[in-house]
């Protein structure tokens, strides 16, 4: 069984060589790595290629985003891939420890035919930052879960969840066979990688989080941290407008029509918008 592991990189060449460096050190060695690099100008490619010559490198033009760049990951997988593969997504800020993919295969093996996700440690520090959250669709609020009170019944080190992000997360290659890709025309950057998870739950797949599944993260190199910096009307368009913002309006109005019950709809998305607003302005408040 191969794991592929598919990574979508724009520029930051230093994040992206740590992350390879991590993998090639794996005790786990049956994998292909498929990196999209879609429209770096920092060399990216050019040190892929001289570095790691074994790496598929595909390329892309920078106006395919996150979810484009994946979506062109998974395509080459689908194409290469057999049956009883699996589909590794991972973010290139990441690095990880050298148990990695044979602790995923682990988990995987006790979990037949479920997603395998992982627990973000923050790189600086060695903290664990998120395990991982249960959607509270009226509440409009992804609930965060804990492995001493919501591990599942006699197996103290995994939690169900109802979703999954990009960063390191392990799906047969049956969930893509059967749902298809991301969502890149209404989720072209934030919140495909749940959309998509959410898509699997309801095809019948179930969501582990397994807390030997550690991935270390450069957590502060999120699209928060320029908008978030200073406060200004430019940045708070930016926050609620920017492709590359959480909290972009757009994305979240499609991220919860495609996955919150209709009926409740209206309400998750007042209660989403005036929590996301709140959260902008507290944010300064306490900051003084």
């Amino acid at each position: 069984m191969v794991i592929w592991i598919c990574i979508p990189v724009f520029n930051r060449v230093d994040f992206t060589m740590q992350c390879l460096a991590s993998l090639v050190k794996q005790d786990y060695k049956d994998y292909k790595i498929v990196i999209c690099d879609h429209g770096s100008t920092d060399g990216t490619s050019e040190r892929i290629q001289a570095e790691y010559p074994e790496v598929v490198l595909l390329s892309a033009d920078s106006s395919l985003w996150w979810t484009g760049a994946i979506n062109v990951c998974v395509r080459y997988v689908l194409a290469h891939a057999g049956n009883n593969d699996q589909l590794l997504t991972l973010n290139n800020d990441t690095e990880l420890p050298t148990d990695y993919l044979r602790q995923l295969i682990k988990c995987g093996e006790k979990y037949r035919n479920s997603i395998v996700t992982s627990v973000i440690h923050d790189i600086k520090t060695g903290e664990l930052f998120d395990i991982g959250y249960r959607q509270n669709w009226l509440f409009a609020t992804a609930v965060a879960v804990d492995f001493e009170h919501n591990h599942i019944t006699n197996d103290s080190d995994v939690v169900e969840v109802t979703h999954a992000s990009g960063r390191g997360t392990l799906f047969p290659i049956e969930v893509f066979q059967k749902i298809g890709l991301y969502d890149e025309k209404r989720l072209p950057h934030y919140a495909a990688d749940y959309d998509l998870s959410f898509k699997a739950v309801r095809a019948g797949f179930k969501i582990y989080v397994s807390k030997k599944c550690r991935v270390f993260s450069h957590v502060e190199a999120t699209g928060l941290t320029t908008v978030l910096s200073h406060f200004s009307m430019r940045n708070m368009l930016n926050y609620f407008s920017g492709m590359r913002s959480p909290a972009n309006l757009k994305a979240r109005f499609w991220y919860g029509w495609n996955n919150c019950p209709r009926m409740i709809f209206p309400v998750y998305f007042v209660i989403d918008l005036v929590r996301i607003t709140g959260s902008y302005y507290r944010h300064f408040i306490m900051r003084g």
